[in-house]
């Protein structure tokens, strides 16, 4: 008599009981073996080979640019000095640095005046030329060592390498620009007004957004394809997936790529990410950087820019490619146009062994059963999410902001959390879909997701479609009730996926912790086909040991403090008056829990207020009354008043009587702002605004003299302007602030500021 299906999962077929077991092994493994290979590779000394790229090198360049670790941003006396200590490095290596010098505008309204640092490397011969590229100013917060003038040390060491073999194909250019914090400035301006900015043929950008882990090429421009070839084949630990600029083009960030990105201009960008919670404050050292991640981000650099300065940079080929790394070992692509036959062909083999296995086992098997595991399979994407959202919701006292200090027990719950669904939703339908239901389902939902992301977001799906050609063709070949058929494919998925799900937190913080549930549990789909086999170890002990995890760990993540010194709270204070009344204030925004000494220092309320009565209702701050300030207001004089057509002109002198490095005009909305210009200068694209709320209008460096401002306006009427003038520090009654705030704490992107309000009628 046939067996049925139920009798089958009982005994446990040709795959043993022990399967699951030593998939999940074999998983845990294989995460180690990706944490391994992730890691930077060696740092070399001072003594390295005058070609090859030293960290050891750059980190005394880089200490030399740091000086005395203050911060430097924009216009700034101490990025004055920054600049002329990259000029200097580049004359000792013999190059003839020139100084671009110009005024640009941010999209958020603010300009500012300019100097980029540009050097060449002539080629072989003349043509189109290599664009390396990097920023030298910081935010007010800190001294911007990862941001970015590791990226500046590391252009400067590969200056030297390439200066020290023969000449390349093409000539290299190096761009280190000023500016890029407030807005990308320097390179808007280099692209659009530098005389060679038209002989750029391909950009090689170099960023951080933390002090440590692999130099990853995150992020691609215009036609990839011939780029990543080149990359591959000169990279010797090679880190990139097209997921990373898949995910990159849907956030809100940007780097100096951008700016040629906008205009299809070819190029690739680089960054490190891993401790991201020194980035923008005053921990962004020389000692917190890791000279591995340096030496990493040169090796990159200086073989992207030999790779591509022997390419046709006049005419290289069209096309985008899907790509990614298998251990930093290589780089497997294929063009981006293959990815849907791809997927088609992973479905069709799929579909294909699931016909044999049914022809095959057609008394065993009921069609029933493969409906069930369908099910199964779906249902794990749903569980897993609704768990996570749920989780996610639960911890989210434990996690104050987006990333925390030692998150591994916030990440073990999620990674826990992910398998148990998987296993409790396999385990549930067991019974009904037997192994080679199991077996059919799972690989026929991959190929479906396959599909479906080929069409819609084909730098991702790679992800699922090779797990299931694998699936397919091992199917077609072997015994898909055997082992090897079970358990092949789903490595095959750990290779891929682990190293994507790994650095997630580290790129993305707390909103991640979902994103891997969900794929957690997507993943351990793989070894669902071997619960019906492992008895009431996968049914039941193994899903209830990852959910009492997954509780252990979310209890561990409550009583961990979410900051300490290696994890700092960002806790930037501004110190806010009205010039007109004299009210004072302190404002902290975020802080969130507000550590008790500050609390009490600043007799701040338990509950965030709405910053300014003029601003969006969102903008939530803890304020407190602060002493009156002696000190003069922003001012603005009326230069011009006319109106024409329908139409009002405003020429307005803006000055900071105080000296304060940023000033800005607040312009309402209801006044209609038509167009712009800051000391000639006018705005590319005018700042959004809200109905019944302020266009900031003004400059990042302000002169003594001040800055001259031309509106054009719709509006004809008198209006209610606000004007403010922006100090770093805080004035000398906020040291009591600063001495309650923590070693745990501390100033973030803009840091302490003063801030000069007033209302001007015009």
């Amino acid at each position: 008599m046939a067996e049925t299906a139920e009798s089958m999962s009982e005994s446990g077929g040709s795959r043993g009981r022990w399967g699951l077991l030593a998939g999940l092994v074999l998983f845990g493994l294989t995460l180690l073996l990706v944490q391994a290979r992730q890691e930077p590779p060696a740092a070399r000394g001072a003594d390295a080979r005058a070609t090859e790229f030293s960290a050891a090198r750059a980190v005394a360049v880089l200490r030399t640019l740091v000086g005395d670790g203050s911060p430097h941003p924009v216009g700034s006396p101490a990025n004055d000095r920054v600049r002329e200590r990259i000029l200097a490095e580049l004359r000792r290596l013999g190059y003839s640095p020139e100084v671009q010098e110009g005024t640009w505008c941010s999209h958020g309204g603010l300009c500012a005046r300019l100097h980029n640092v540009v050097a060449r490397l002539d080629g072989a011969s003349p043509g189109k030329a290599v664009l390396l590229m990097a920023h030298y100013d910081s935010v007010p917060a800190g001294p911007g060592v990862g941001d970015d003038l590791s990226g500046v040390a590391t252009i400067l060491e590969v200056a030297r390498a390439l200066r020290s073999g023969p000449a390349p194909k093409n000539p290299v250019m190096f761009l280190l620009d000023e500016g890029e914090e407030p807005g990308l400035l320097g390179a808007e301006l280099f692209a659009a007004r530098h005389p060679a900015a038209g002989d750029v043929g391909v950009v090689v950008n170099l960023e951080a957004r933390g002090t440590s882990g692999p130099s990853l090429m995150f992020e691609t421009s215009g036609d990839d394809a011939w780029m990543i070839d080149r990359y591959a084949s000169a990279a010797s630990h090679p880190a990139t997936s097209s997921i990373y600029a898949t995910i990159y083009d849907l956030l809100p960030n940007d780097t100096d790529l951008t700016v040629f990105k906008r205009s299809q201009r070819n190029g690739l960008n680089f960054a490190f990410v891993q401790h991201p919670n020194y980035y923008h404050t005053s921990r962004d050292t020389v000692d917190s950087l890791s000279i591995a991640s340096l030496q990493h981000h040169g090796d990159n650099a200086l073989a992207a820019a030999r790779a591509l300065a022997e390419a046709d940079l006049a005419a290289p080929p069209k096309g985008d490619a899907v790509f990614f790394d298998v251990l930093s070992l290589g780089v497997v692509r294929w063009p981006k146009g293959w990815t849907p036959a791809l997927a088609i062909l992973a479905l069709v083999l799929v579909a294909v062994a699931s016909m044999r296995i049914l022809r095959r086992q057609a008394a065993v098997i009921p069609r029933r059963g493969l409906l069930f595991g369908l099910l199964g399979f779906w249902g794990t994407v749903v569980v897993a999410l609704l768990l996570s959202v749920g989780v996610s919701l639960l911890l989210r006292g434990a996690m104050p902001y987006t990333w925390v200090d030692r998150p591994q027990a916030e990440l073990a719950a999620f990674w826990l959390l992910g398998l148990a669904a998987a296993l409790l939703v396999a385990g549930s339908v067991a019974r009904r879909a037997g192994a080679a239901g199991r077996w059919m389902a799972v690989w026929i939902g991959w190929a479906i997701l396959g599909v479906a992301v080929a069409l819609t977001a084909p730098g991702i799906s790679y992800l699922f479609v090779v797990p299931a050609l694998a699936a397919g063709l091992l199917g077609l070949l072997l015994d898909p009730e055997g082992l090897p058929a079970s358990l092949v494919p789903g490595l095959v998925a750990a290779l891929l996926w682990m190293p994507i799900l790994s650095p997630l937190y580290d790129g993305l913080g707390a909103p991640a912790l979902v994103a891997i549930g969900l794929l957690v549990a997507v993943l351990a789909t793989a070894l669902a086909p071997l619960v019906p086999a492992s008895g009431a170890l996968g049914r039941r002990w193994l899903p209830l040991a990852a959910l009492a995890g997954t509780v252990v760990f979310a209890g561990l993540a409550f009583a961990s403090a979410p900051f300490s010194e290696r994890t700092p709270q960002p806790l930037p204070i501004q110190f806010e008056q009205d010039a007109d009344s004299g009210q004072a204030r302190w404002m902290i925004f975020g802080g969130r829990p507000l550590p008790q000494a500050v609390r009490e220092a600043g007799s701040f309320p338990r509950e965030r207020q709405q910053a300014y009565p003029w601003g969006p209702p969102e903008r939530r701050a803890f304020i407190a009354p602060a002493p009156h300030l002696e000190v003069p207001g922003p001012q603005v004089s009326v230069l011009e008043d006319s109106k024409s057509e329908g139409m009002r002109t405003l020429r307005l002198l803006l000055t900071s009587n105080r000296g304060a490095r940023e000033a800005a005009v607040m312009v309402p909305t209801g006044a209609k702002l038509t167009s712009a210009t800051v000391d000639g200068e006018p705005l590319q694209n005018l700042p959004g605004g809200r109905p019944g709320g302020y266009l900031q209008i003004g400059s990042s460096t302000m002169r003594p003299d001040g800055v001259e401002i031309v509106l054009l306006l719709g509006e004809t009427g008198p209006q209610d302007f606000r004007v403010y003038d922006l100090s770093s520090g805080l004035p000398p009654s906020g040291e009591a602030l600063l001495h309650a705030r923590p070693a745990s704490a501390v100033p973030f992107q803009s840091g302490d500021t003063t801030v000069l309000v007033r209302t001007v009628k015009l």
